[in-house]
């Protein structure tokens, strides 16, 4: 009876401790995240076969930890018309503290690429963290014209882990 009290001890203070310390698997994680922007007209339209219209992306990026502060890379790809690759930027430093949230924006994509604002453009943010996790969702709305909003659709990022 003593040692089964011992086996059940030990168990149920093994899973609580398992509970609250979640295990991370190591390696660096990497996370791409759909992004659709500017106003599609003429051109566009048939090279990207996009709708005519304007369309905008946020990613959203939450620290879940409740007590430490992550760092992480970004990077923002470019995709082309015709299987054709566009461009890719340098990686840039991004940084939470516990359960902060920000926000990726069009604008901010534009600036890291060094495109003209409301210049239409596809591609992937992709973020880069050793070991942790983070949220990531993509939020994605498109209007046809100025009566707002027509459309809009939310989309969580899985982690991939990446050598």
């Amino acid at each position: 009876m003593r040692n089964r009290l011992a086996v059940i001890t030990f168990l149920t203070v093994s899973l609580l401790g398992a509970a609250s310390a979640p295990a991370q698997a190591p390696g660096l994680r990497q996370y791409a995240a759909k992004f659709i922007c500017g106003r599609a007209g003429g051109s566009q339209t048939a090279a990207f076969l996009a709708a005519p219209g304007s369309y905008f992306t946020v990613i959203n990026v939450h620290n879940p930890a409740l007590s430490a502060s992550v760092e992480f890379r970004k990077k923002f790809t470019v995709g082309q018309p015709a299987e054709r690759a566009g461009k890719v930027s340098e990686f840039f430093p991004a940084g939470l503290k516990a359960d902060e949230t920000m926000q990726i924006e069009c604008r901010d994509i534009y600036g890291h690429l060094g495109i003209g604002v409301g210049t239409f453009v596809e591609g992937f943010v992709v973020l880069l963290i050793k070991e942790l996790e983070l949220d990531v969702v993509g939020v994605y709305t498109a209007a046809a014209g100025a009566g707002g909003v027509s459309t809009l659709h939310m989309e969580r990022v899985p982690a991939r882990i990446v050598q």
